[in-house]
């Protein structure tokens, strides 16, 4: 029986005005089709991409927050949200989608050494 590979993909970057967030959620997607186990973990201004009832003529793609909430179905349970990060932008998690759970840099960086691939967008 093949062992389950863990992949962590960090999205950092902003959902305006770049589209690498995305290409982070749709390599989560693939790495899922493939049987990994898939941490999604948002930091930095990446925390903007689970922002509850976002505008789609502001993104100019489908409403991130109900393609993120739908991530547990393609086998993504894994969502996670930097903790430090939402401080930073004064945050709460009230305002970000109900699927995304609290870390801590600490419990990143062990999800990070606990994974065989680490992505960064």
């Amino acid at each position: 029986m093949a062992e389950i590979k863990q992949t962590t993909v960090l999205i950092q970057s902003p959902p305006f005005n770049r589209i690498s967030g995305k290409e982070g959620i749709d390599l989560a997607l693939v790495c899922a089709a493939f049987d990994h186990q898939v941490n999604l973990v948002f930091i930095d201004l990446g925390i903007f991409h689970l922002k509850n009832n976002q505008l789609d003529d502001m993104i100019k793609d489908k409403l991130h927050d109900k393609q993120l909430n739908a991530l547990k179905f393609y086998d993504i349970e894994n969502m996670f949200v930097e903790s430090e990060s939402l401080q930073a932008h004064q945050l709460q998690q009230k305002n970000l989608i109900d699927s995304a759970s609290l870390i801590d840099r600490k419990q990143i960086n062990q999800l990070c050494q606990q994974s065989q691939h680490v992505f960064i967008y």
